[in-house]
């Protein structure tokens, strides 16, 4: 079986929409979704709509903004511009959006896929750490019962391989393409599809084919310019639309 695994939509029709291209041009059959479905760009009912009701995702989990714009708390640890970005999204939503986005769980394993899945790190998932080196996903790989795990939230592809048990060395680094050793653990972030970090202003999603043990790293180029159009027709912040061009 052949599995798309996207993460950190935030709102970006365009992007999503290329992704959904690539992935039939791939022969991809089911879906997986790491959160962030919403936030900073201009389409998030549209982005809700495609990944609830058009991919249906075999399982979806709980991003930050999802977390905040779902809700009317207080928005701390936002930087201004998210912050914007989260109340613009807040009233552009459905009462049933939000609450879908409300009731999506932080952290799931699929046991036939051997696989857990977390929008941030699995030892504090709640608390939206990131993982920026090893130290930090020797941390995430103690509460990591599955071989495999897939994450998101930091916008930039990368791999952490654990070898030899619990106490095994991590090997980390970027990747296109990494054949899973049976016998290790791996923790893989699949990167942005809505707002890439990496300095490849290219969406960002992984394929997994689950028989051959295979996970893919694919980029793919879309309609730039008419999401940045979008951002300022809506009045979100100017930096929302330039980071998109340079992929920081």
């Amino acid at each position: 079986m052949l599995y798309g695994i996207i993460s950190d939509l935030h709102s970006n029709l365009e992007a999503v929409r290329a992704v959904v291209e690539e992935g039939k041009r791939l022969g991809i059959q089911k879906y997986i979704c790491l959160g962030d479905i919403v936030g900073y760009n201009a389409n998030p009912k549209e982005v809700i709509d495609i990944v609830r009701d058009e991919l249906q995702p075999i399982a979806v989990i709980k991003g930050n903004h999802d977390e905040y714009v779902s809700q009317e708390t207080e928005l701390i640890g936002f930087n201004p511009q998210a912050a914007q970005a989260v109340q613009w999204t807040r009233e552009q939503l459905t009462l049933d959006d939000r609450q879908w986005l409300y009731s999506l769980p932080m952290t799931k394993n699929l046991w036939q896929l051997k696989t857990t899945i977390v929008h941030a790190t699995l030892d504090s998932p709640e608390a939206w750490g990131y993982i920026f080196d090893k130290y930090y996903a020797e941390n995430s790989f103690s509460y990591q019962r599955l071989p495999y795990c897939f994450i998101g939230h930091s916008h930039v592809p990368f791999a952490y391989e654990q070898i030899g048990g619990a106490k095994g060395v991590i090997q980390a680094g970027r990747y296109e393409q990494i054949r899973l050793n049976p016998n290790h653990k791996y923790l893989i972030n699949v990167g942005s599809v809505g707002q890439p970090r990496d300095g490849d202003n290219r969406a960002s999603f992984c394929s997994f084919d689950t028989d051959e043990r295979v996970v893919t790293l694919h980029r793919v180029e879309y309609d730039i310019e008419t999401t940045q159009k979008k951002i300022y027709e809506a009045g979100l912040p100017e930096r929302l639309a330039l980071r998109l061009q340079v992929g920081r």
